[in-house]
């Protein structure tokens, strides 16, 4: 074993390691650890997903369910709450299903919203006037929609 003749380099070297495997994990760091005690992040409540899927009448055309489906997306840029001016909806995701379980009901598109609040939920169900017009639009080429509205992680 090489041990440096210099104590002050031993002692810089040890320290410089300590720092580092302090620095290497923040979950392991003492420092992290109490930081997070005296400062502890708030916390968000959980989101609220909603879940929409859609059938399609038949013979619906191509081009007319991407009509829709394109639309449906873009719902996360068009709609903006008219006290904050800001969008509102945290999140869209979504696709044709492709399930082998033949439990689809006839559904073949599903799409998931995520809002940060009911209150933001709820102002997209009854009162944002984009979301109606996509509704009335929407309405000419589907058969059946389906929603269920959850709030992430709560079961009771």
């Amino acid at each position: 074993m090489i041990v440096p003749k210099n104590k002050a380099f031993g002692w810089v070297l040890l320290i410089g390691l300590g720092v580092l495997l302090l620095l290497a994990d923040p979950k392991y760091s003492p420092i992290a650890w109490v930081l997070g005690v005296l400062f502890p992040s708030p916390q968000l409540p959980p989101y609220i997903s909603h879940v929409v899927l859609f059938q399609f009448k038949p013979g619906t055309a191509p081009v007319a369910v991407k009509e829709v489906t394109s639309k449906m997306f873009g719902l996360k840029k068009s709609c903006i709450h008219p006290s904050t001016g800001n969008r509102y909806i945290q999140s869209i995701t979504g696709g044709k299903d492709i399930s082998t379980e033949a439990l689809q009901n006839g559904m073949t598109h599903a799409f998931i919203l995520r809002f940060q609040t009911k209150e933001h939920r709820d102002y997209y169900l009854s009162e944002d006037p984009v979301h109606r017009a996509f509704r009335e639009t929407a309405s000419t080429v589907l058969e059946r929609v389906q929603v269920i509205d959850f709030q992430e992680g709560v079961f009771h």
